[in-house]
């Protein structure tokens, strides 16, 4: 079987710690490529993702402050940090809480 570099690049975001999944998803909320370490409901996850990120455009456009460029959302049971990676896409990882905190 042919390497996949975008598969090794998702796998490599698993060798943080606490680092639960890591997914490419499109503008469309469908995942492109993903990996993870745990049982993480990828498909539900990054269908949601779209609502996510089209209210937090709606904001940066009504305030007028800029785009989005990365957006941390925190949960209870885990951490999804947002970052665009090409047009159309974005990269989504899923950390247990405090795994991507802000310092």
């Amino acid at each position: 079987m042919a390497d996949d570099p975008m598969l090794e690049l998702m796998e490599s975001y698993l060798d943080m710690p606490g680092m639960l999944a890591a997914m490419l998803v499109s503008d469309e909320g469908l995942v492109i490529n993903s990996a993870q370490r745990d049982a993480v409901d990828i498909e539900t996850i990054s269908a949601l993702l779209v609502d996510i990120v089209a209210a937090a455009q709606r904001f940066s456009q009504e305030t007028q402050v800029g785009r989005i460029d990365t957006m941390t959302v925190e949960f209870d049971e885990v951490t999804l940090l947002l970052a665009p990676f090409e047009q159309e896409l974005m990269l989504a990882l899923v950390a247990r809480p405090g795994t991507l905190a802000l310092k």
